[in-house]
């Protein structure tokens, strides 16, 4: 599997409170199993918590970005998808310089 972000920006500030309305309803059992398939897992998630921000910025590891799409199901109603391919990882937290 390949490494993407992807931006998902909400199509108005409505379905964006729909959204967070919504996964606040869920059990973190029912949104992993919602983010989780043989295509595409999402990894994590950042978000602002629904105070007025319109980017979810998600960590995918998929075979391709349609399988992230093709993921994300019925969601894809609330947002628009844009995955970037970024494999070449820089963890700085494994250098040797880090305090």
């Amino acid at each position: 599997m390949k490494n993407f972000i992807a931006m998902h920006t909400f199509k108005s500030a409505a379905l964006r409170d729909q959204c967070f309305e919504a996964m606040g309803t869920m059990s973190e059992q029912e949104l992993v199993a919602g983010m989780t398939g043989d295509k595409a897992q999402c990894q994590m998630s950042w978000n602002d918590g629904g105070n007025g921000g319109m980017v979810l910025a998600c960590w995918w590891k998929a075979e391709s970005k349609d399988a992230i799409i093709e993921q994300i199901g019925e969601m894809n109603a609330f947002f628009d998808t844009e995955s970037h391919e970024l494999d070449n990882i820089i963890d700085l937290n494994q250098c040797d310089n880090r305090a």
